[in-house]
């Protein structure tokens, strides 16, 4: 009898365990597809192929760190789903739950944490460049050679980029937050589905102070 019990919690474990990897793949597979993934690899193209203006210096290692973190977000988020899901929801009656506003706003935040990362980095990176020619101009002048921007961008080496450190925060936050931005808002659904929570009990959540509004 004790035998028996014994190996009973390392069998329900597994079996816990194997539910959480297939309730993680299901998550993957249904709301993240493989948008996640392409976007967490987009990075690696886009320094590659310089869609995304940078010193050569520092190409190599921003896409693959981009695409590293972005990666690391996502499973982290995923990780943090239960305390998410706190942040996100909270039960207005026993049983039903309910949205809170930070659900709507915090993927908006991001998107714009984004955005204002992408507008920063223009302005370093230009600000860069013209430290970086203003640095060189009399060295390239006497030997014939124009400062130009694309020069800088292609010759300046690793130690001599002005302000490096704040244009990789920058690049980085381009491609963070807007990752975090899309795995937010696809773990919202997932936790709607976990919750049991419908469209129509988030209409009902929004149409009832209404309601109540004009009763008074």
């Amino acid at each position: 009898m004790s035998d028996h019990n014994d190996r009973d919690p390392p069998q329900r474990d597994a079996e816990t365990g194997t539910t959480r990897i297939h309730g993680f793949a299901r998550y993957f597979k249904r709301y993240m597809g493989v948008s996640s993934v392409v976007a967490a690899a987009l990075p690696i193209p886009v320094a590659a192929f310089r869609l995304i203006p940078t010193y050569s210096a520092q190409v190599s290692f921003l896409g693959v760190y981009t695409s590293l973190f972005a990666f690391l977000v996502l499973a982290f988020l995923f990780y943090s789903r239960h305390w998410i899901a706190h942040l996100m929801f909270f039960e207005g009656e026993p049983g039903l739950y309910r949205m809170r506003p930070v659900a709507a706003w915090l993927p908006l935040l991001l998107i714009l944490l984004s955005l204002g990362s992408t507008f920063a980095y223009h302005a370093q990176l230009n600000e860069s460049i013209r430290e970086s020619i203003r640095d060189h101009a009399l060295e390239l002048a006497s030997v014939g050679i124009a400062a130009s921007a694309s020069k800088m961008l292609k010759d300046t080496v690793a130690s001599d980029i002005p302000h490096a450190v704040i244009l990789i925060a920058l690049y980085l936050g381009i491609f963070l937050f807007a990752e975090a931005a899309f795995v937010v808002m696809a773990l919202r659904e997932y936790l709607q589905d976990l919750l049991g929570v419908s469209e129509r009990d988030l209409l009902a959540q929004r149409q009832k102070p209404k309601l109540e509004t004009a009763g008074t």
